[in-house]
């Protein structure tokens, strides 16, 4: 799992050096690992929560909190919801706000 985590992070960095971030409520491609397979929208949101949805694949949602933290949501399967939450940070989310995803192999 410690793996995992790393990898997603690491892609995630990749991903922002590429520009991948996406305004709320847009669809966005989401690039990752030499895959842009994923088609991801903002789902919901309120003050502390994303849920991004994304088809196309296995992925995790991450977004960026007012204290710096990028918050990551569990893995989920294509056509489902992942929550990135930045109250386990002790913060909110950046608005607008500011969020991804990163296929998962």
């Amino acid at each position: 799992m410690r793996i995992r985590h790393v990898l997603a992070t690491a892609t995630l960095g990749t991903t922002l050096a590429l520009g991948a971030l996406a305004a709320p409520a847009q669809a966005s491609e989401a690039a990752s690992s030499g895959s842009a397979s994923l088609s991801c929208r903002l789902a919901w949101s309120d003050s502390y929560t994303a849920g991004v949805s994304c088809t196309g694949g296995t992925f995790v949602a991450w977004a960026d909190c007012k204290n710096g933290s990028r918050a990551q949501g569990a893995a989920a399967a294509s056509g489902g919801t992942s929550y990135a939450y930045c109250s386990s940070y002790g913060s909110s989310l950046v608005k607008p706000v500011r969020w991804g995803a990163v296929e998962v192999r």
